[in-house]
């Protein structure tokens, strides 16, 4: 048996709705991950495509470290001792894990993609790296892998512009 008088019990429920009534309805920006240490210029990347409301439109990211030389440097410090090369080879050519040297990849190429991959970590083998790196690292790294995709392709000749060939358009 309760020791609260039915007055307190409905007064206690009605604060405990209006609480969850209210957490419910912040009006609250949808979750982005935070660019590398605030810079300017670098758009947020959404971690969900789960949004309430009418649709709009995801605004593409720009990588603030993309061609900086020390941060490329760093991004590949970061990519042999976080164990990267383990699964996509030393040079970004594959191995257990998709290459990266290449212009063809499963969740793409654009940064937001890159660090969404990193953070989230894919299925079947890639691991989550969030809590594990701070963001600004994790853009290096993606800074580290967008280089290894165009040095790729320039090594393979890839003319991004050129049309694709299929086996029916011979």
């Amino acid at each position: 048996m309760s020791h609260h008088s039915p007055l307190r019990r409905a007064a206690l429920a009605c604060t405990c709705a209006l609480a969850l009534l209210a957490a419910g309805c912040r009006d609250e920006p949808p979750r982005v991950l935070p660019d590398a240490a605030l810079t300017e210029g670098a758009a947020p990347v959404r971690t969900s495509a789960l949004r309430a409301g009418g649709y709009t439109p995801d605004v593409p990211a720009t990588n603030p470290y993309d061609g900086d030389a020390q941060a490329l440097a760093a991004g590949r410090r970061l990519y042999g001792s976080m164990n990267c090369a383990g699964c996509h080879g030393p040079e970004g050519g594959g191995g257990i894990g998709p290459p990266f040297a290449d212009a063809e990849w499963i969740y793409g190429a654009a940064p937001e993609n890159i660090v969404q991959s990193v953070l989230q970590g894919r299925p079947n083998g890639m691991p989550a790296f969030a809590g594990k790196l701070p963001p600004g690292e994790v853009w290096k790294i993606a800074a580290f892998l967008t280089d290894l995709s165009k040095k790729g392709q320039a090594k393979a000749g890839y003319d991004p512009k050129a049309p694709a060939v299929t086996a029916a358009g011979k």
